[in-house]
């Protein structure tokens, strides 16, 4: 039976060991010719923290401003992917960035999203850290990995960490 790669999903947290999970997908993409989706989540905001927010600032307003921060957040994060991206590059320039074709920065739970995005582009892989906390407190901490790995029927290769 043979199996083949075409589409890799990258889940990235933007900590330490956000290189070496992009550097892994890299070389899984060379080694089949495949394409790499990047994928960030950003953590859904509590509700029960805005209900003194929104008391204090009313609805409309409080919506404006999660709205906005969204946005800068989304940006940043794309701006830093981006700046891994070239980094990449400029350390291995036969690296295989340029497979990356895409990249999706999305708000919500992290395992439901990396699900659901894994399932939306019909990965072969999915590619991610074991733990992380970055850009994101609780972004991609083990218990991220664990959960994807007893939820997904896609194969799953999990990047540790870099020993500090």
């Amino acid at each position: 039976m043979s199996f083949n790669i075409r589409t890799i999903l990258c889940a990235i947290d933007l900590s330490e060991n956000a290189e070496l999970v992009l550097m892994a997908a890299v070389r899984e993409a060379a080694a089949h010719d495949a394409q790499i989706q990047l994928l960030h989540i950003i953590p859904s905001f509590d509700p029960a923290m805005a209900i003194p927010i929104v008391s204090f600032m009313g609805e409309t307003r409080f919506s404006q401003l999660m709205e906005e921060k969204k946005e800068e957040t989304e940006a940043a994060i794309r701006e830093k992917i981006v700046d891994l991206k070239n980094r990449m590059q400029e350390n291995e320039p036969d690296g295989g960035t340029e497979r990356i074709t895409d990249i999706h920065v999305y708000e919500g739970d992290v395992v439901i999203e990396i699900l659901d995005m894994a399932k939306k582009l019909k990965a072969d892989i999915l590619v991610m850290g074991t733990h992380g906390k970055g850009i994101t407190e609780h972004a991609f901490v083990g218990s991220v990995a664990r959960k994807v790995l007893r939820r997904t029927n896609v194969p799953v290769l999990l990047i540790p960490g870099a020993a500090r």
